[in-house]
């Protein structure tokens, strides 16, 4: 059986009492204790501030993923929006006044996400540049 094992560390120290977290994890498939088995790693050069569909729910096998979004520029000005819900749809609204896409955070130089991701319909992921110049995103994808 494969494993795949996320792990993470955090220490602070800007509180009046320093914390410090350190936390593994092993990614299983929804519902179960078989564990993931596919790993997907791009990276992409985006070259406009046009909004795009990153990780789409039909190119990934399975419903329940991780995903792992890095903005690796030295440039902490410049930052990617990241959006769940399909830019296909466009930037109107539904006719409950919903938007297609809603933004579920900002990716500035240096930094990354780590989210669970279910891959229903319309439920894709994407990014969308703050400028028109070359800005290089990386993700993976565990399913």
């Amino acid at each position: 059986m494969a494993t795949i094992t996320a792990n993470i560390s955090i220490t602070n120290d800007a509180a009046s009492s320093s914390v410090s977290v350190a936390q593994p994890m092993t990614l299983f498939k929804a519902g179960g204790e078989e564990g993931m088995d596919t790993m997907t790693s791009v990276s992409k050069v985006l070259t406009s501030t046009n909004h795009v569909d990153l990780i789409t729910a039909t190119s990934v096998s399975t419903a329940h993923n991780y995903v792992y979004i890095n903005n690796p520029s030295t440039n902490t000005t410049e930052y990617i929006h990241v959006t769940i819900g399909s830019a296909e749809l466009g930037s109107g609204t539904y006719d409950d006044g919903t938007t297609p896409t809603e933004e579920i955070g900002r990716l500035y130089g240096g930094d990354w996400m780590f989210i669970p991701w279910t891959a229903d319909t319309n439920e894709d992921i994407g990014v969308k540049p703050s400028v028109a110049t070359k800005m290089v995103i990386e993700y993976m994808v565990f399913s």
